[in-house]
């Protein structure tokens, strides 16, 4: 890319050189020309009574014609010059143009790198949250089922503890039949060992019990688990879970507080996409401000269960939805209006 200023003081240059160059052939004329126009000489009165030299008239005639003719040939040389000096101011100031419209051009393509630059890092930003949003999700997922696997195994184990105590109680009936078979002078022996046996089975079997009420209530345990996460699963129970959640937190105090000063919030409570999604509660006081928050009425979900999720004054863009939760007595927020 050329240099303007460079190009401006070549442009100036050039026309300073053809101009002193014109000068220079207009005011030099050759010191022996003889058509060269010159100081007149006076004739002496001698000379010019004897006619020295012809007819005076007519020698002026005739240097009079060459002179003319010279100047009429200097005339023509300083044209030309005078049309070179135009057509280098011309090629100067196309030059010159041509470097102004390239450095906007410059200037153009460095704004829309910067914005190109800009947007980049804002996608990625955004693929950095969605990132870590993904890898959040995965631990939680991996935590329930690694939960689940851990009380299912411990159901199996006492399954087979329970099954291991059956069969030896089993044992100890067809060991206690086989004595009751024996001989009649080991009658007397017979009926103390089975007395030692019943004795040791009754405490097997309230093992046996105590085994069976803790797997019963591990049972119970992932019976409810499994109904309170079909209940939460349920679009409105969810929804009314995160209102609930809301309700406990720090935030329903912030927004008592700016009711107070702006009066009562347009309120509209949905549920984001997705297997477990979010509770989105959106508080709108038109044309002053909005709020927008988040609950995740998950079972096993880390702190902040609520959060803040955006705010603004800004109304531009932003889809205006109906209210679907009021706020009720002591301030909380109820589904429905």
């Amino acid at each position: 890319m050329g240099n303007p200023e460079r190009h401006e003081v070549n442009g100036d240059a050039t026309q300073e050189s053809n101009g002193s160059n014109a000068r220079e052939r207009a005011d030099v004329l050759p010191e022996n020309d003889p058509t060269a126009e010159g100081p007149t000489e006076e004739v002496p009165a001698e000379h010019a009574a004897e006619g020295v030299g012809g007819n005076e008239t007519g020698t002026e005639a005739v240097d009079l014609e060459e002179l003319l003719g010279h100047l009429e040939v200097k005339g023509s040389h300083i044209q030309e010059l005078c049309e070179e000096l135009a057509a280098a101011k011309l090629v100067a100031a196309e030059a010159r143009a041509q470097a102004e419209a390239s450095q906007l051009r410059v200037g153009d393509l460095e704004e829309e790198r910067e914005e190109i630059k800009e947007r980049l890092r804002a996608f990625e930003e955004e693929e950095r949250k969605r990132r870590r949003r993904r890898e959040r999700q995965d631990r939680r997922v991996t935590r329930l089922e690694r939960e689940s696997e851990r009380r299912e195994a411990e159901i199996r184990r006492l399954e087979d503890l329970l099954e291991e105590r059956e069969t030896k109680a089993e044992d100890y009936k067809r060991e206690l039949q086989g004595l009751l078979s024996s001989k009649d002078a080991a009658l007397e022996d017979a009926l103390r060992r089975v007395e030692g046996l019943q004795y040791d089975l009754e405490e097997r079997e309230n093992e046996a019990a105590g085994l069976r009420a803790t797997a019963e209530k591990l049972r119970a345990e992932i019976d409810l688990e499994y109904e309170l996460r079909r209940r939460i699963a349920e679009p409105e129970n969810r929804l009314r879970a995160g209102i609930d959640l809301f309700n406990e937190s720090e935030h329903l105090q912030t927004i008592s507080s700016i009711s107070k000063s702006l009066g009562q919030p347009e309120i509209h409570v949905t549920l984001e996409n997705g297997n477990e999604p979010l509770v989105i509660l959106t508080f709108t006081w038109p044309d002053i401000t909005w709020r927008v928050y988040a609950a995740n009425p998950g079972l096993a979900v880390e702190e902040p269960r609520v959060y803040l999720q955006g705010t603004g004054e800004d109304f531009f863009g932003r889809d205006s939805k109906p209210s679907n939760a009021r706020i009720g007595p002591g301030g909380r927020i109820f589904l429905g209006l």
